[in-house]
């Protein structure tokens, strides 16, 4: 699977942030599987016209989550992520969806 990232600049998500973002969704709707090459930091760099320092910051921040990791003599890959860590992720997306649209309901 090709990795292919959108990015809006000018919004109010910084863009490494997006990058972040994309390739999590990637993951966990399982588009990206265990051990799916993605590009290096200056070729994704290269690729999106930003910065090596933004993608760089994307990816540690991903390596740190655990979503990613660097494989000698293979480059970053998609790192195996366990089921629970995936079930986790999700419940935090659906609670922060949940509380916006209580604040949202509530304003009205």
């Amino acid at each position: 699977m090709e990795l292919e990232i959108i990015l809006k600049p000018g919004g109010d998500t910084p863009i490494y942030e997006q990058i972040e973002e994309q390739i999590r969704a990637g993951v966990i709707s399982g588009t990206l599987a265990a051990n799916t090459p993605i590009p290096s930091i200056r070729a994704l760099a290269k690729a999106l016209r930003v910065s090596v320092i933004t993608v760089q910051k994307a990816y540690d921040n991903l390596k740190h989550q655990g979503y990613i990791e660097t494989v000698v003599g293979r480059g970053t890959v998609i790192a195996q992520v366990s089921q629970e860590m995936l079930r986790e992720t999700k419940q935090k997306e659906l609670d922060e969806l949940t509380a916006a649209l209580e604040t949202i309901y509530k304003e009205n």
